[in-house]
């Protein structure tokens, strides 16, 4: 089976559209969406309607559940809660309804999905011990299972139990052995987390016949996304929000930042 993986779409359309169209030239067999179709973005309804039109396996993620208040969302940002109060408005009954529905944690041939970590939606599995610890708790709750995937953190991540942290390249697959479990994150659809101009619609090819992964990085129309922010009245960084630095590298990057910007 070759598996289409998204999460962290977050309302951003035009990044959704771009992923799907290439994932789609994969000769994608299924779909997997890890949560967090909502919040931040501008076109919440929307990206719901396409990813349910898939028949996409689908899990809730952190941002769902604080709309539709099943979560306080205390760690979040004030950034964030304003996207969670102007999607709350913005959110149709029926697609509210769809998104209810929609499990924790969800099992497809082996195939464990949640968006945070295993038993918290809000938290974030970023370094190799923490992940290492995630699969010993797959292990022990699930061990027919043999791959975790897992959204939150917007960076793509692979990690195995023995083989430990494996380094990302977009476009190049990368082999996983059936005799281990890992731990896969596809990074975000919606919103680059990255310092990189344009920012990148991020996704994961999943091939279990080859045994095989290949993370994908997607140009996408920034443009048309950053016109429905507008008309919403939503920040830009709701779809590019760059990591917090250090004074002297803030300083660095700012001009590569604008050295990018200018080319």
């Amino acid at each position: 089976m070759r598996y289409g993986v998204i999460s962290d779409v977050h309302g951003n359309l035009q990044a959704l559209m771009a992923v799907l169209a290439d994932l789609r030239h994969q000769r994608v067999d299924a779909w997997l969406s890890i949560g967090d179709l909502i919040g931040y973005g501008p076109q919440p309804n929307e990206c719901v309607e396409v990813v349910a039109e898939l028949g996409a396996v689908s899990v809730t993620g952190n941002h769902e559940l604080i709309v539709l208040g099943e979560l306080e969302g205390r760690s979040s940002s004030e950034r964030a809660h304003r996207s969670h109060r102007w999607t709350r408005e913005a959110l149709r009954p029926d697609v509210a309804s769809y998104l209810r529905s929609l499990p924790i944690q969800a099992d497809v041939n082996g195939i464990v999905l949640t968006h945070g970590s295993l038993g918290d939606p809000e938290e974030y599995v970023r370094t190799p011990l923490h992940a290492s610890r995630e699969l010993a708790k797959l292990a022990v709750e699930q061990p027919g299972a043999g791959l975790l995937l897992l959204g939150n953190t917007h960076r793509q991540q692979l990690h195995g139990e023995r083989t430990g942290q494996v380094p990302v390249q977009t476009g190049s697959p990368l082999r996983f052995r059936a005799d281990e479990r890992h731990l896969a994150n596809p990074g975000s659809v919606g919103q680059s987390r990255q310092w990189e101009w344009p920012p990148r619609a991020r996704c994961l090819l999943v091939d279990t016949a080859r045994g095989e992964m290949t993370f994908r990085a997607v140009p996408y129309d920034v443009r048309g996304s950053r016109r429905q922010l507008s008309r919403h009245g939503l920040p830009y960084r709701a779809i590019h929000s760059t990591p917090p630095l250090g004074p002297a590298l803030r300083r660095r990057a700012t001009r590569a930042w604008r050295h990018l910007r200018s080319s």
